[in-house]
C-alpha cells in the first residue's frame, strides 16, 4: 500500500536535479511559480501521454504517465519549491476503453500554480490570484468542473489504483486501496461506485448493494451509481427495480454531456429510442457547439421514427461542424429526404 510519502516523493537525485534549477542564481529573476512550470516544460518535453498511474519521481523519471500522474509530479515540485497549488476537473470528451466486461473512462485533472508573492495592492480588486495553469492535453471541448480538495485529488489516485488492480483480479488489493481512498473521499460517487463493481466480482452483492444504496444517499454524482446499481438488479432477476432506478437518471441534471452522450449511445445499441433521445438531448443541452452530440441525437430521431426532427438537428449539427465536414452531413440531410420513415 503506497504512503503519500511514496505517492508525492521524488528521490534524492531528482529533487537535487529540479532544486538546482530552481535556485540557480540565472533564475531568481523569474517568479516561484513560473520556475517551477518552466523546469516542467523543459524536463518534461516530450512526455508521453499514457494512461498508466505512476507517482512522483515514477513520472519524473519515465517522462511518461496520465494527467493524475502529471498532477502528482507537479505537486512535488510545487512542494518543494514552496509554491500553492490547487487542483481543477476538468469535462473532457473522455477516452473509454473495454476490458472484459468493463468499461473505463479517464478523468481530466489540470494544476494551478500560484505566485507565492504576490500581493494584492490597496484599491484594486483581484478575482483570483495570479497563477499558471498545468495541463496534460488541454482541448477545444473541454468543460472546466469545480476545484477540488487536495484529499479529494489524492482519492483519486488510489482510486486508479484501485481500477488498475481490478482490472488484474486482484480483489482484495483494490479494497484496501479504497478503503483508503474512501477516508479521503468518503462522499465521492466515482470511489463508491468501484467499491460496489468489486464486491460485485466477489460474488457480495449483499456488500454491493449496501455500498450503491449509501453512493445514492451520500453522493451529489448519482448517474453512474444508478446505471450500474440497475445492472445488479438485472443480475438479480429483478428487471421492475432496475427499470425504476433507469427511469430516475431522466430527472437527474448532473452536468457532464460526456456522461449523457454514453448512456445515449448504450440506449442507441439497445434499440431503446425514447431512453436514447431523452439522454442525448441532456447531452447536446449541456454541450449545444459540440457537432457531434447532436449527429447522435438526430440519429436518435431517426430511429425513432421522427424524421423532421432528425433534419432540424442534422441542420444544426452541420452549422456547428468544420467545414470540412460540412458535406458529409448535407449528404445526410439528403438522405433523410429521401428515405422518410412515417412520423
Amino acid at each position: 500500500m503506497p504512503t503519500l510519502e511514496d505517492i508525492f516523493s521524488l528521490s534524492a537525485q531528482q529533487q537535487a536535479e529540479f532544486l538546482a534549477y530552481f535556485h540557480a542564481p540565472e533564475q531568481q529573476h523569474i517568479e516561484a511559480h513560473r520556475r517551477v512550470y518552466n523546469f516542467l516544460e523543459r524536463h518534461l518535453s516530450g512526455f508521453d501521454y499514457q494512461g498508466n498511474n505512476y507517482t512522483a519521481s515514477e513520472a519524473y523519471a519515465l517522462k511518461s504517465g496520465n494527467c493524475i500522474s502529471l498532477a502528482v509530479l507537479t505537486k512535488a515540485l510545487a512542494d518543494l519549491a514552496g509554491v500553492e497549488i490547487e487542483f481543477q476537473t476538468i469535462v473532457s470528451a473522455p477516452v473509454y476503453s473495454i476490458k472484459d466486461d468493463f468499461m473505463l473512462s479517464s478523468d481530466h485533472v489540470r494544476t494551478f500554480l500560484y505566485n507565492p508573492d504576490f500581493v494584492a495592492q490597496k484599491g484594486e480588486i483581484y478575482f483570483s490570484k495570479p497563477s499558471i495553469v498545468v495541463d496534460y492535453m488541454p482541448a477545444a471541448g473541454d468543460i472546466t468542473g469545480p476545484r477540488i480538495s487536495q484529499h479529494t485529488f489524492i482519492a483519486m489516485f488510489y482510486r486508479n489504483l484501485a481500477a488498475d488492480a481490478l482490472m488484474a483480479e486482484q480483489y482484495q488489493q483494490a479494497l484496501a486501496l479504497l478503503k483508503v481512498a474512501l477516508e479521503y473521499a468518503p462522499s465521492y460517487g466515482a470511489i463508491i461506485n468501484l467499491t460496489a463493481l468489486v464486491h460485485r466480482h466477489l460474488d457480495e452483492t449483499v456488500l454491493a448493494e449496501q455500498y450503491y444504496r449509501y453512493g445514492l444517499d451520500i453522493s451529489a454524482d448519482k448517474a453512474t451509481l444508478i446505471s450500474n446499481y440497475a445492472l445488479l438488479k438485472q443480475s438479480k432477476g429483478d428487471a421492475a427495480a432496475a427499470q425504476l432506478l433507469l427511469q430516475s437518471l431522466i430527472s437527474l441534471d448532473e452536468h457532464d454531456p460526456y456522461l449523457w452522450y454514453l448512456f445515449g449511445k448504450t440506449a442507441l445499441q439497445q434499440q431503446q429510442y425514447t431512453d436514447a433521445i431523452t439522454f442525448l438531448k441532456k447531452a447536446a443541452e449541456q454541450a449545444p457547439y459540440l457537432h457531434q452530440l447532436q449527429l447522435e441525437l438526430a440519429l436518435a430521431y431517426y430511429r425513432n421514427s421522427q424524421s423532421e426532427l432528425a433534419r432540424q438537428v442534422l441542420l444544426k449539427a452541420s452549422e456547428l461542424a468544420p467545414v470540412n465536414l460540412r458535406p458529409r452531413y448535407y449528404a445526410k440531410l439528403e438522405a433523410i429526404k429521401l428515405r422518410r420513415p412515417a412520423n
